[in-house]
């Protein structure tokens, strides 16, 4: 039997050749991202990363690591808050590995590799009927994956918990109902009012985007010493280690607001990577607690912080700084600009007030594929229907509808609720912070310093800690209550739109 301490060893062990692992394949992953790698390489580019992977993957489902696990499990009475919080998620994650018969894993694995291919074919040409047979085969395998985990209430828990621990339809039920009767009224009656604030146009030379950037990190407090801005096609945020956390963004010309919103995103997400407890390493809790947490940080500083009022004001004199021009704009032009609601076929051009309409399609058409009561064959119609009803708007095509996401073709089931419960975790907490903290008075100041060592404190520093529920407690003393979130946007919007 393994002694306490020789368990604690091993596991020391494993952890520190899967971060080794894991700088390394994030690391690949940046280069070929962002430093246009010769074309060539990308082959051995690949089969590196995956073989980094699968070494990470195979010694954490060995043997000796449920021993470990098992012997920590059973003096539990003798390890700290940090140790039982790290059995525990060994244990979740161990035990989900080994849920699954291996040669499942590894169809599942090929199935999805084609499968992204032909949803790219599909888009293209916007044909369902070349990517239904493989969703069939992928929500199949979601459909066992829901049985492989087990379930209280609803097959689609399992899937839920996968991304955001601790969900279930029951709660997401609650949560999107609400959404549905309070959000898409007041959709409905922004796009009757004829209201059309001016949008902001124009050139904007990228050069001169970049350094406005500098200063949009400066001012979200995301600590460039401490990372990286690299651009892309598709921004994103990736962890090399909690002192290397890097931010990527896209640089159009004709349209400034894209690069602004998604450093400000990209940056929420690299400051709680940055903040994470540093003694959290030694247990591997080095992680956000969730994927809805994770988005909570990136959509209340780019939302909640980045267009607030307070927001335009300063943002305004340092673009007629750096671009010259605007001298016909005022600061609540900008609020209105930067704040647009615009009923919109694509989810990731969504504005903040229509977005989480898109995640509860999405969320429905989900819930009931695995809970049989609609086939493959029937998403193309479905998700007409439902636009119609919850946006005013009717897809064209395939391509600008039930084609227009790749988390499907991926084998992301149960991914697209933890975006709009992330919204509702940010609301709670910019609630809960601005009894304590004057944001707008920090903002108009430059310095959110007070506002981020709050999110520190509360959210950030605790990594995977405590479960999101738990967290959320801690943070504002009451569970997930997405009262907030339908409150902020009410307010915000109707006050916008009179």
């Amino acid at each position: 039997m393994m002694t306490k301490t020789d368990a604690l060893e091993l596991l020391a062990d494993k952890r520190e050749a899967s971060y080794a692992l894991g700088m390394a394949g994030a690391l690949i992953h940046w280069d070929a991202a962002t430093t246009g790698v010769p074309e060539k390489s990308l082959k051995m580019r690949g089969a590196a990363a995956g073989w980094l992977g699968g070494e990470a993957f195979s010694r954490f489902v060995a043997p000796d690591t449920l021993s470990a696990i098992e012997t920590l499990e059973g003096c539990l009475d003798e390890l700290d808050e940090k140790e039982k919080a790290m059995v525990r998620e060994l244990g979740l994650k161990y035990r989900k590995a080994h849920a699954v018969p291996p040669e499942e894993i590894k169809a599942f694995q090929a199935l999805t590799a084609q499968a992204e291919n032909v949803w790219e074919k599909a888009k293209g040409a916007n044909d369902f009927s070349l990517i239904e047979p493989y969703y069939e085969k992928i929500f199949a395998f979601n459909r066992r994956l829901c049985d492989w985990y087990g379930y209280e209430d609803h097959p689609y828990d399992a899937l839920l918990d996968d991304y955001e621990k601790g969900a279930t339809v029951k709660m997401a039920d609650v949560f999107f109902s609400l959404l549905r009767e309070k959000i898409t009224p007041l959709v409905k009656m922004i796009n009757e009012s004829g209201k059309k604030p001016r949008e902001l146009s124009g050139e904007f030379p990228i050069e001169k985007q970049r350094e406005l950037t500098r200063w949009l990190c400066d001012v979200t407090g995301y600590d460039v010493k401490r990372g990286k801005i690299g651009e892309v096609e598709h921004p994103f945020c990736t962890r090399v280690t909690r002192n290397d956390v890097r931010i990527t963004t896209k640089y159009h010309e004709d349209n400034l607001l894209s690069s602004v919103y998604s450093v400000i995103h990209e940056a929420g997400h690299a400051i709680y990577e940055q903040n994470m407890a540093e003694e959290l390493d030694e247990y591997g809790l080095g992680e956000a607690a969730s994927m809805g947490m994770h988005e909570s940080q990136s959509r209340l500083m780019e939302n909640m912080i980045g267009r607030s009022r307070a927001f335009a004001e300063i943002l305004l004199p340092e673009l007629k700084n750096i671009f010259g021009g605007l001298k016909d704009w005022d600061n609540d032009m900008l609020y209105r600009a930067i704040n647009i609601v615009r009923p919109s076929l694509i989810r990731i051009e969504a504005d903040e007030l229509t977005y989480c309409l898109h995640i509860i399609v999405r969320y429905e058409l989900e819930k009931a594929l695995i809970n049989g009561e609609i086939k493959v064959k029937d998403l193309p119609g479905l998700w007409v229907e439902k636009y119609k009803e919850l946006l005013g708007i009717c897809p064209p095509d395939y391509a600008k509808g039930v084609l227009q996401d790749v988390h499907w073709s991926a084998g992301l089931v149960g991914y697209f609720p933890s975006y709009a419960i992330g919204n509702a975790y940010a609301a709670q907490y910019m609630a809960a912070m601005k009894k304590v903290v004057d944001v707008d008075a920090g903002l108009r100041a430059k310095d959110l310093s007070k506002a981020t060592k709050w999110l520190g404190e509360n959210v950030h520093r605790h990594g995977e800690l405590y479960l999101p529920d738990e967290l959320v407690r801690r943070a504002t003393g009451e569970g997930f209550n997405p009262k907030y979130y339908v409150d902020y946007l009410q307010e915000k919007f109707m006050g916008l739109y009179s």
